[in-house]
């Protein structure tokens, strides 16, 4: 008959359960209630033996039984609830993993102006996400809707990266912002550049990167400039220019000036149907640089109460080509006087 027991008096089974106590940790005392019953237990088997084992050879017998029924019991309190206690944290893991989403939409296509691959890339309508990058060639031009309501137009040979739904990197190039006059938004927007961070205010307006010059127009509004050593402001008909090293330049530019026409070519299309003609004159008025006038009060309330049916579309006009071919329809005419546009009956 084979023993289990080794020169030290253990067993293998005594071993093994050594190996899994340590593995379980501190473990604080066995109560006494506990303690109490299994006691009591060992001192009956004792006494059933007794009859069979005398003296010390009983005693021994009897130690070892306790000994061994109590680790066992401690054993059992602690790789119970703990594997229980595991099994449900990896139960509560699984279920509460959150479902991979992908990042939020930043903008909408708007307008595309293609001498390239961009309608190979982008549609009227295709979503960007935030992360993602956008990059023209030559001859080529996006307008972006963003989530919030705004416009964001983007001139040829220009990389810009999405980093938020109003936050934005210009690596290169030039792009426009029109903010709107009734977007309902907390906080303006933001577009870092490698010589400064540029903040609107509630505004028109461009930002321009070249080698190592910041280039920063406003048509309307305010925006403000920040750098690692000055924060500048620039207000409507400001151009405020930043070159690496040196400080800032301020010179005029009008709202109407030829510099803007990158912009007007990129607005993106007015939905006229069911719309005043003023509302679509307003519309115009603002993506040319002008202020809208009437010659009486009559010929402004007669726009006002002129509704285009669902029939009539600008799609694909440029403001200025648009005010041409829908007054063209009315009873009124315009003409166009440096900053202004007046609206005259026939």
């Amino acid at each position: 008959m084979t023993d289990d027991t080794d020169k030290t008096g253990h067993t293998d089974d005594d071993a093994s359960l050594a190996k899994l106590l340590k593995l379980a940790g501190e473990r604080p005392e066995i109560p006494l209630s506990i303690e109490s019953r299994v006691y009591n237990r060992v001192q009956q088997e004792w006494r059933d033996s007794s009859a069979q084992a005398t003296g010390d050879k009983a005693y021994d017998e009897v130690h070892r039984s306790w000994r061994k029924s109590a680790r066992r019991k401690n054993l059992l309190r602690w790789l119970v609830p703990v594997g229980v206690a595991a099994t449900a944290v990896i139960a509560v893991f699984v279920s509460t993993q959150p479902e991979v989403l992908p990042p939020p939409v930043a903008a909408t296509v708007s307008r595309i102006i293609d001498a390239g691959q961009l309608d190979a890339r982008y549609s009227k309508g295709s979503q960007i996400r935030v992360g993602e990058s956008v990059s023209t060639a030559a001859g080529e031009g996006l307008s972006l809707l963003l989530a919030r309501g705004e416009s964001l137009r983007i001139d040829e040979n220009t990389a810009l990266r999405i980093d938020g739904v109003d936050q934005f990197t210009l690596l290169s190039g030039r792009v426009y912002a029109d903010t709107g006059l009734y977007v309902y938004r907390e906080g303006g927007l933001v577009i870092d550049t490698m010589l400064g961070t540029v903040t609107d205010v509630g505004t028109q307006f461009s930002v321009e990167a070249t080698d190592g010059v910041l280039d920063v127009a406003v048509r309307e509004g305010r925006v403000d400039i920040r750098n690692e050593t000055e924060t500048y402001a620039a207000r409507m008909g400001e151009r405020l220019t930043l070159r690496s090293g040196q400080g800032a330049e301020t010179g005029r530019l009008d709202a109407h000036d030829d510099y803007w026409s990158w912009v007007a070519e990129l607005a993106p299309t007015f939905d006229i149907s069911n719309r005043s003609l003023l509302d679509f004159l307003k519309w115009a008025a603002r993506e040319t640089g002008r202020e809208l006038q009437f010659d009486s009060d009559e010929t402004r309330m007669q726009a006002m109460g002129l509704v285009f049916p669902d029939s009539v579309s600008i799609e694909g006009l440029t403001p200025d080509e648009a005010l041409a071919s829908i007054l063209s329809t009315t009873a009124v005419h315009y003409r166009i006087e440096s900053d202004k546009v007046f609206i005259e009956k026939r």
